[in-house]
């Protein structure tokens, strides 16, 4: 199949409009916990579709990046992105807090958060095969078995 606009156009259309919806319910907490799958991975779909609609208009792009416009509007987008990314990184979401802190906290109190008791926790990790000895933290947990957080937490929660 050829790269055509025809394709390219309703398809980056369709997908700028679920970007639009689930960034918007994400912005309002509407439906928690799957909007944000949907909106990352659509978003990878976004991009793939933008990179193709920039090749296929190439020539009528390169007169709007010769106007004085263009210019300006990069100069906003960019400071108004990195404006919101330095608000968020100065007040981070409590959610963000919680999790960090539950990860740097001492295994044992840890443990009380996720509502397990610290000996079967021990017992599910050993059984699983992981390294424990040295072990002060979930975060030491994952980072001295080559293993991702996720892993680590649903093997306890389990």
């Amino acid at each position: 199949m050829k790269l055509d606009r025809k394709y390219v156009t309703p398809f980056i259309s369709l997908l700028f409009i679920v970007l639009a919806i689930t960034g918007t319910f994400m912005l309002f907490h509407l439906f928690d916990g799957y909007t944000e799958v949907a909106h990352e991975l659509i978003g990878i779909g976004f991009v793939i579709a933008a990179i193709l609609h920039i090749i296929l208009n190439w020539k009528g792009l390169k007169v709007h990046f010769m106007k004085q416009v263009f210019m300006p509007a990069a100069i906003a987008v960019t400071v108004l992105t990195l404006t919101f990314v330095y608000l968020e990184r100065k007040q981070l979401p409590l959610d963000i807090v919680i999790v960090d802190k539950t990860f740097k906290a001492p295994l044992k109190e840890s443990c009380k958060i996720l509502n397990i008791e610290y000996p079967t926790a021990i017992k599910k990790l050993e059984k699983k095969g992981y390294v424990i000895s040295d072990i002060k933290t979930l975060e030491d947990i994952w980072k001295k078995n080559d293993t991702d957080p996720q892993e680590v937490i649903e093997l306890l929660m389990d």
